[in-house]
């Protein structure tokens, strides 16, 4: 029986400017431990892309919010690489943030939708012959009573990375006390 990952791991979330990896780049990008602490929350100004009208609708990061913010470039992935080394890193949608941000010094990567959408939810995609990707608001929705406030801000600012890290923190946890998710069959990447 595999381990599951229930403490001392990493959560990280980005915003982008679009869904296009080959041209679109990182907006926000935040990281939490399992303790709730926040790692790393910050606005990333892009190099190239200057609008993004479409992502802007859905995140809510307008040009003039990262006007004065950094770029992520090597500076940047070297403070990302210093916060995840040999940590356990949760994403939701790992295959996506994956294209904007390198986790190589990672000791795993694991992808939370993939276990709620394939344990939990099991609804089936016949155009794609796999189980349909669950968005991270169904998940937390599925696990809150929605009765706390925090629970509804979480929900209302959703698409901002650190909303989304701590979204994505508490659907985790819920999904290990129920006993979903042993490690090994969601682990995207590890070190060898």
């Amino acid at each position: 029986m595999e381990k599951q990952i229930t403490s001392d791991f990493l959560v990280l979330d980005t915003e982008t400017t679009g869904l296009d990896a080959g041209v679109d780049e990182a907006l926000q990008i935040s990281i939490i431990n399992s303790d709730k602490e926040v790692l790393l929350n910050t606005y990333l100004k892009p190099k190239y892309r200057r609008s993004w009208p479409e992502a802007m609708s859905v995140n809510g990061i307008t040009p003039e919010m990262v006007e004065d913010a950094p770029t992520y470039d090597f500076a940047m992935q070297d403070m990302i690489n210093d916060i995840v080394e040999d940590k356990n890193v949760i994403l939701y949608n790992a295959a996506f943030d994956l294209n904007f941000v390198d986790l190589t010094n990672a000791k795993g990567v694991f992808c939370a939708m993939k276990v709620f959408s394939t344990e939990i939810v099991k609804e089936w995609h016949e155009k794609y012959n796999d189980y349909r990707w669950q968005r991270l608001s169904t998940a937390f929705n599925h696990f809150s009573d929605m009765q706390s406030l925090e629970d509804k801000i979480l929900l209302d600012n959703s698409h901002n990375s650190l909303s989304d890290s701590f979204m994505t923190l508490y659907v985790w946890q819920k999904m290990m006390e129920l006993g979903y998710d042993k490690g090994k069959n969601y682990l995207l990447t590890n070190k060898i």
